[in-house]
């Protein structure tokens, strides 16, 4: 099978040769839209280009550094500080276990300054709880090659690999715990509108059924119209505190923090402990740019 060339990507993106160079080499003195880079980037991974391994490693040295960047929420919760502490945590662990060294950084609109990507050479990013237009603004920092996870977020794009917590089988396990289907779902909010549209799509439930949280009188407005009927409240601290006016629900621990709920409370955890291997196959990412693994979506599997 013929390599593909500079060339051969310069002409599928409609751009120069030497466009795609700069693009690819990270050369930061040109000025190039990032409209631009995005598109030479998708095209060039698309034709799975692989960069000459000597070239390469002469101009690239690792730096051992693995961003991990959290958008915080849009509407702020009193658990929004709280809510990726173990992800964080587990994914930190993982990466040192591997000799890296984290970057942390959390964004929001009021500041959302991306001076530390464009100042660091990052080996491999996560990103937790982006939205799709901020996703597309910030990855054009991010040079030819380098591995970019999302948490929580559903990117329109096949190029990027999405961990999320497998929620169809949550669903699965709800309904067995139950013994019969949730008549409601009281959902957390995302930043990303494609991933909590997915939510409500996999759970079967009419619009009229889901809840999306704003603020406590409203989630105790909407349990109040399923009083002595079973349902489902994502994220443990918001399930503490729906259980105190409707004690009929099954606690989906999606900040991995089921200790926190009560005995008595029926429960359905996420496998924490799968972000090692998402780590390794990061980390196989960057030590081999041959490497290749077809499933996009990585997904948390239901550990209880």
């Amino acid at each position: 099978m013929k390599k593909t060339t500079i060339k051969d990507i310069a002409k599928a993106a409609g751009v120069s040769i030497a466009t795609v160079s700069y693009i690819l080499n990270d050369v930061k003195t040109q000025s190039i839209s990032n409209e631009t880079r995005v598109k030479v980037l998708k095209v060039a991974q698309q034709l799975k280009y692989v960069p000459n391994r000597t070239a390469q490693s002469l101009k690239i040295k690792k730096t051992g550094l693995i961003g991990i960047l959290v958008f915080k929420d849009e509407r702020q919760t009193p658990w929004s500080d709280f809510k990726y502490a173990k992800t964080i945590s587990k994914i930190e662990q993982q990466c040192s276990a591997l000799g890296y060294h984290v970057i942390f950084m959390q964004i929001d609109d009021t500041a959302p300054s991306f001076k530390v990507i464009m100042e660091r050479n990052l080996d491999g990013v996560f990103l937790i709880n982006v939205d799709q237009e901020r996703f597309a603004t910030i990855t054009p920092y991010f040079g030819f090659g380098i591995p970019v996870f999302v948490v929580d977020s559903y990117i329109e794009d096949s190029l990027f690999h999405k961990i999320m917590p497998d929620v169809e089988a949550g669903f699965q396990r709800s309904r067995a715990l139950l013994g019969e289907a949730p008549q409601f779902l009281v959902m957390d909010r995302y930043n990303n509108e494609q991933w909590m549209d997915f939510i409500k799509q996999a759970s079967g439930l009419p619009e009229d059924r889901i809840h999306v949280y704003e603020h406590r009188q409203g989630m105790k407005a909407f349990l109040a119209k399923f009083k002595g009927r079973p349902g489902i409240v994502m994220n443990e601290f918001m399930a503490n505190e729906a259980a105190q006016v409707h004690p009929y629900l099954i606690a989906w621990c999606t900040c991995h923090c089921p200790e926190i709920v009560g005995e008595a409370a029926a429960r359905v955890s996420f496998g924490l402990d799968e972000y090692a291997s998402f780590v390794n196959v990061m980390n196989s990412f960057i030590h081999d740019a041959e490497y290749v693994h077809e499933e996009k979506f990585l997904k948390l599997p239901v550990s209880s």
